[in-house]
């Protein structure tokens, strides 16, 4: 995966649709008997271990940031969505994570004004990241933290928690996808396991080459993880305290993904991962989900 930015994504479809500056433009249906589902194409997948321009004691742990960054990057240069144009100042989305890891007060650090500032707890709280990220986009730049030239934008940013359930979670997920407006997805851990390659045929004809994984044993950090590849970013998970593991939802698949073949039949979602030892487009299942994060125009 690593930083593929937004110009590598395998199954983009032919992009005269730029013209168009509507996210719902990227959007593309599945077209196949046994599942059913949609996907938003060209938004960016930068992983970890982003740059540190401002200076924080670590960035490990900077899923949520990243996530969210994937998203907006999306909406302001590549969808060129009119609520969203010129919010990301023209950065790359691994670059703008360190503002959003500020403003999300990520490991403890950065705006004040966050849950995780007293709390000092690695990673990002999820109570932290509508705030944090309203926030952002409301900033129109200077100092904190550093300048930084960009739109100022009121956005709605919607926290939905597990405790509303995973199939209210799922509707509120699906309605923002068929909006083409990527979505912040957390979960308690991640351990993505077992990888099946998988060809989806899209509406616009063209074929999405996913990665599909089910779900390993729940772990408390990346640590055992990072022992077989050091390339796995050093993360921290907190379900009690609402910090898990935040990837860029991107789409969602319901029904059988491979028919007669292995795979469950049920409830993905296809996402950005931002860890560069899994697949660009990973399809895993609704399962061990904590929060969902939607950004909507006021």
């Amino acid at each position: 995966m690593g930083r593929r930015g937004f110009g590598v994504i395998a199954i983009c479809a032919a992009v005269a649709m730029v013209a168009l500056a509507e996210p719902e433009a990227y959007v593309r249906h599945i077209v196949e008997d046994r599942i059913e589902g949609s996907y938003i194409t060209n938004v960016p997948d930068d992983s970890q271990p982003p740059p540190n321009p401002l200076g924080f004691r670590s960035v490990d742990n900077w899923c949520a940031p990243l996530a969210a960054a994937n998203a907006i990057v999306f909406l302001d240069q590549v969808a060129e969505a009119e609520w969203a144009i010129k919010v990301s100042g023209g950065f790359s989305p691994d670059a703008l994570s360190a503002y959003l890891g500020y403003f999300l007060a990520t490991n403890g650090e950065g705006s004040p004004d966050r849950d995780n500032a007293s709390l000092r707890r690695p990673g990002t709280l999820n109570s932290d990241i509508p705030a944090g990220v309203a926030g952002f986009v409301r900033w129109s730049g200077g100092r904190p933290p550093v300048p930084m030239s960009k739109e100022s934008y009121a956005w709605h940013v919607d926290l939905r928690e597990a405790d509303a359930g995973l199939e209210t979670l799922w509707e509120a997920y699906c309605e923002v996808i068929e909006k083409g407006i990527p979505a912040v997805l957390c979960f308690a851990f991640w351990n993505p396991t077992n990888p099946t390659a998988l060809k989806l045929l899209l509406s616009s004809g063209d074929v999405a080459t996913v990665s599909v994984y089910l779900w390993g044993e729940p772990l408390p950090s990346t640590e055992l993880l990072r022992k077989e590849d050091g390339k796995i970013p050093e993360e921290e998970w907190d379900e009690k305290r609402g910090i898990g593991h935040a990837v860029t939802g991107v789409g969602f698949l319901k029904g059988d993904p491979d028919g007669d073949g292995p795979l469950p039949e049920g409830l993905w979602a296809i996402v950005h991962d931002n860890w560069s030892t899994t697949a660009e487009d990973v399809v895993i299942p609704w399962d061990h989900l904590t929060a969902l994060v939607r950004f909507l125009p006021e």
